[in-house]
């Protein structure tokens, strides 16, 4: 037993704190240290402050303390903190018993690819499947191995002579060797590859038990040719079986009992940093709000040039920089995020066994509640790029119709510019303040919120709390706030009314009745006015209805405390649908699940089903089964459509890899060769290495190559540095897992080189100790040679480095699948999804004009029904977009020969793609409903028709999509002659209806503002669907059905028009 101290600094509160450490000398893993906290503290409350938790980062007020030495300023600088110092040390409490010999250093191994790092709901969700998996192994290998001694058994009537004479002169052939024996094994391996690769790209989810699953049946497969009984068999089944579920039991106490960590703990820590995450974006909102009036809205000369140059490119440059507005992009991404990491943890938190104060239900509806909110604010930052859109266009002046004989005068003109800047330039200051002074108070309810649901300490200073919210009686985390924010609200709303009105007065914009006897350049005056009242009245609607929504969120948090929920801690327990669904959660695919890309990325093989989505596909060779014969022998069509499915061909391509490594242990004069070198590993690192696309698995084996090199150099200095010292191996063993587990921590969408890092040290340093503990004699009694630490490490490298070569000449042989035909693929499907989605979002419109949607509450209801098919829709296209951003990085690790990949058109058409999602979801949140107690009758019937007959056509919008998508999943041409949906005219509008219906004293009502929010919507749609429609004409082609006129003659001989492509 030896003991030491770390020195680690608790970053959180300003003081070192040690960690003593009882180090156990193991023979064989070399790795039982036992973490004893002291001088410590309250670990709960370091966990909860420690907000940057999810990224490794601490609080720059606590890190830039005077006090504060070199030892914590290198801790701030990597990003370490007292929850990821106990992450890091979790793993390590690894048992080893005598009884395990030869196999021993398996166990660490298989407590690492437990993942114990995990939290819980997710860590058992994992175990159990690796523990499922090993059985069913442990079963298949007792199958063949019982094949492989009856096929001994009946071939014993050949000679030893024979036997022993291989077909290669010289060769040492094995003592136990029997062909037909190798051969049951070999066939019993191929299809034991087979079906867990299957399943690996069936259930991307499920890849760390997957490398268990292959390394069970690695072993068995290749030593079952030399067992002669079975009571052999038997003896190593139940001793892998025991050496892997030790390693399992250790880290299963490990992550349940000595550092336990929840996805409650996760969540609590992710929900804290995006309410302040929420907090900064108002803050850089306000910095975004005065830049405002000094951008070139009217532009100038240079602007006008740099218009004419942009069209040509849809994603160019702004000419003047604009600081703020990507600052605010930046921390709208980062908090998007942040969301992302929420809801893909909530699912597991909901499953687990917790002491605590809010329920599995609360976490749902705060996550909800807090969803709400960011939907607005995307709305303010999609605000930017319809500013961009206007400066290259020219700004306002360009949509001025061109100037005639009976125009004004050029310097009354630019009279009229310069006022009309300077109205335009008011207007947006006096928005300005309204919006300051309400974001003043919105900042202190998320204050408020994170105080009364305890996710934040009260400030414990009257220095820090808000004088003026004081002299009300109101202040962050105090009855009676909710109320005082509701005020803000109605003095916002009070306060807009004035300055609107006078805008349009001055304008003239007061009476659309106007329009039919205007001039030309009259009405595309009036127009311009209208577009510029369409943008303030949604600017204005974002900023309230996130004030809005903060007022729900201040109304729950309040609702908790008087319903006593905050009072006192209780057991919380998972509800039995809650459990079920986790049952058939862990049987499903997982892919409408916002982290399936994390597990899609680990395993290479992301495949997203369309499900649903695609309502049904007709089988074009088959009509309905009638008969009770055509029924049941429709069940059969599963078979062939398993076998041919690309799930089962990547199987049948990693096992034949796996094969073209593992043939040499079942030849005569190779067998004892592939034992004694342990090339068993070179066949693992082939099956766990190769992926469904070539760019996944080249950026993957480069992974392998690189995480094996460093361990080889790491285990070097290991055992080298304490001249051979068990004691010291083991110390220094225990700081390289955990230095490891700083990288898998950080960037566990990267696991990679970590993993492979520890089991490669594992491996070889654990190796040499279970040699130095029970002598050479016993270590190859398996049959293994021995071999120094100078020698074995290289020999490890060589093994992956076969491996990995291995699977990169079966990636691309016999075919190849890209990542770059995987891109095109997802991109098409991700096109048809958004049909499905922009068409429930139209319907979801359609349903709130004729207040239709029933109670929201009530599942049954069609707004409920409509909600929850749109949510699932909506989280599937993020997922494929998600996928669709991998396939672009992995596009870069595949060699490319012929023509270069048009890399440009993918980007724009992603990003058309990913606008128009955000496009369409804006449709979504309209003020239709809005205080309509209050609004006349009539004016709002004509008005919910005039919002009906103003959305773009949802026929004419998916059927366009719809087509983009086939075109771009095919490689085929367009169709020619083909558009994106216009506008219909509001004047023919306005003369079938009330001409009154557009008048600006109706600007104050909420469906005036719904109308404007569908108008700026609508545009940015438009905008986006002609920009995916001309980059797919340039990815695709089009058709051109013409006909040659040199070849017009014949046209009485040949009746065949020709269809070109046009590039």
């Amino acid at each position: 037993m030896l003991s030491f101290a770390l020195d680690i600094f608790d970053v959180a509160k300003s003081r070192p704190c040690y960690v003593f450490a009882d180090v156990c000398v193991s023979p064989f893993s070399g790795v039982i240290i036992i973490m004893r906290p002291t001088a410590y503290g309250d670990k709960t409350r370091a966990v909860s402050t420690a907000t940057k938790v999810a990224q490794g980062q601490v609080n720059d007020e606590t890190m830039q303390s005077k006090s504060s030495s070199i030892w914590k300023r290198i801790a701030g600088k990597l990003g370490i903190n007292i929850p990821i110092v106990l992450l890091m040390i979790k793993y390590q409490d690894n048992q080893v018993a005598d009884h395990f010999l030869t196999i021993g250093y398996l166990i660490p191994i298989m407590s690492i690819l437990a993942v114990p790092i995990f939290p819980q709901a997710r860590f058992i969700q994992n175990l159990l499947v690796a523990s499922l998996l090993v059985c069913l192994a442990a079963a298949i290998s007792l199958l063949a191995m019982w094949c492989a001694v009856k096929a001994r058994e009946n071939t014993t009537h050949i000679s030893k002579e024979a036997l022993a004479n291989g077909p290669v002169t010289g060769a040492q052939v094995s003592p136990s060797y029997n062909a037909a024996a190798s051969a049951n094994m070999g066939i019993w391996l191929f299809f034991e590859v087979w079906l867990i690769n299957t399943f690996r790209a069936y259930r991307p989810q499920y890849f760390l038990p997957s490398i268990i699953f292959s390394i069970f049946i690695n072993v068995t497969g290749t030593y079952g040719t030399l067992f002669v009984t079975m009571k052999q068999v038997e003896a190593l089944v139940s001793r892998l079986l025991q050496t892997f579920f030790a390693g399992f039991g250790i880290s299963a106490s490990v992550s349940l009992v000595i550092v336990p960590f929840s996805s409650r703990t996760i969540i609590s820590m992710l929900v804290t940093e995006e309410l302040h995450g929420l907090k900064s974006i108002l803050e850089v909102q306000g910095q975004y709000m005065l830049s405002l009036p000094m951008r070139e809205w009217y532009g100038t000369k240079s602007s006008t040039t740099y218009a004419r140059s942009a069209n040509k490119s849809w994603f160019s440059t702004r000419a003047k920089p604009w600081p703020e507005a990507d600052a605010l992009k930046k921390v709208t991404a980062d908090v998007t995020e942040l969301q992302v990491k929420v809801q893909s943890e909530l699912r597991y938190a909901k499953r687990e066994v917790a002491w605590g104060k809010l329920g599995s239900k609360d976490m749902v509806t705060i996550c909800r509640l807090i969803k709400n909110i960011l939907v607005p604010i995307l709305g303010i930052e999609s605000f930017i790029g319809i500013t961009d859109r206007i400066e290259k266009r020219g700004g306002w002046e360009a949509l001025r119709v061109p100037k005639t004989a009976n125009s004004l005068t050029e310097s009354k003109s630019n009279s009229l510019e310069d006022k009309e800047k300077g109205q335009w330039k008011e207007i947006l200051e006096q928005l300005n303040d309204r919006v300051r002074q309400l974001q003043k108070t919105v900042i202190e309810g998320f204050d408020h919120s994170l105080y009364t649901l305890e996710l934040a300490k009260r400030p414990l200073s009257p220095a820090d709390t808000d004088i003026e919210a004081n002299s009300l009686g109101y202040s962050a985390g105090e009855r009676g706030f909710a109320k005082y924010l509701e005020n803000a609200i109605q003095d916002f709303l009070r306060q807009r009314e004035g300055p609107l009105k006078k805008w349009c007065a001055e304008m003239g914009v007061d009476d659309s009745s106007q329009l039919n006897g205007m001039k030309p350049s009259d009405n595309s005056l009036h127009e311009l006015h209208q577009s510029q009242l369409y943008l303030i009245l949604d600017l204005e609607y974002s900023f309230l209805v996130t004030a809005r929504e903060v007022l729900n969120l201040v109304k729950y948090a309040d609702s908790k405390v008087d319903d006593g929920t905050m009072s006192k801690k209780r057991l919380i327990l998972p509800t039995c649908k809650q459990m079920k669904k986790w049952f058939w959660a862990m049987l499903s695919r997982e892919d409408s699940n916002l982290d399936y890309q994390v597990y899609s990325t680990r395993s290479g093989s992301p495949t997203v089903h369309l499900g649903d989505a695609i309502q049904g596909e007709k089988d074009t060779e088959h009509l309905r089964p009638t008969s009770v014969w055509e029924k049941v022998t429709d069940k059969f069509r599963v078979i062939p459509n398993f076998f041919g499915s690309a799930e089962s061909a990547f199987g049948f391509r990693v096992a034949t890899g796996t094969m073209a490594i593992a043939i040499i242990c079942f030849l005569r004069n190779s067998q004892q060769f592939f034992i004694e070198q342990r090339l068993i590993w070179g066949s693992i690192m082939v099956a766990i290495s190769m992926t469904q696309t070539a760019g996944s698995g080249v950026y993957g084996q480069f992974l392998r190559f690189s995480g094996t090199l460093v361990a080889m150099v790491a285990s070097y200095i290991i055992w080298y540095i304490v001249d051979q010292h068990p004691a010291g191996i083991i110390v220094f063993t225990g700081i390289t897992m955990f230095l490891y587990h700083y990288p898998l921590i950080k960037s566990p969408n990267n696991p990679v080189i970590p993993m492979i890092g520890m089991v490669t040290v594992i491996l070889i340093v654990g190796y040499e100790l279970q040699v130095q503990k029970i002598g050479i004699l016993r270590s190859i009694s398996n049959g293994q040679a021995y071999h120094p630490l100078y020698e074995l490490a290289p020999f490890r490298l060589a093994t992956v480095v076969a491996g990995v070569s291995v699977a990169f000449f079966f990636t691309y042989f016999p075919s190849v699948i890209t990542a770059r035909s995987q891109l095109r693929k997802d991109l098409g499907s991700c096109l048809y999804i958004l049909c499905n989605y922009y068409s429930s979002v139209h319907q979801t419109v359609a349903l709130q004009s004729r207040d239709a949607e029933g109670d929201l509450k009530d599942k049954g209801s069609p707004g409920r029904r409509l909600e929850k098919a749109r949510i699932r829709l909506y989280v599937k296209d993020l997922v494929l977009l998600q996928g669709i951003e991998k396939h672009v990085k992995f596009t870069a690790w595949e060699p490319t020969f012929g023509g270069k990949f048009p890399q440009a058109s993918y980007d724009s058409i992603i990003r058309f793609t990913t606008m128009t999602a955000h496009a369409s979801e804006t449709f979504r949140v309209l003020p239709i409903a809005d205080n309509t107690q209050n609004t006349p009758g009539s004016w709002l019937k004509d008005f919910k028709r005039l919002i009906s007959s103003l959305q773009l056509t949802s026929q004419e919008v998916t059927s366009l999509l719809a087509i983009v998508a086939s075109a771009i999943s095919t490689g085929r041409p367009m169709p020619p002659y083909l558009k994106a949906p216009q506008f219909m005219n509001l004047r023919q509008l306005l003369n079938r209806m009330d001409g009154d219906i557009l008048s600006t004293r109706h600007v104050l009502e909420p469906g005036y503002t719904a109308f404007a929010v569908i108008q700026v919507s609508s545009t940015m749609l438009r905008d986006d669907l002609e920009g995916l429609l001309e980059e797919t004409k340039n990815l695709v082609g089009e058709a051109k059905f013409n006909i040659d006129v040199t070849g017009i003659e014949n046209l009485n001989a040949d009746p065949v028009m020709m269809g070109g492509r046009g590039d």
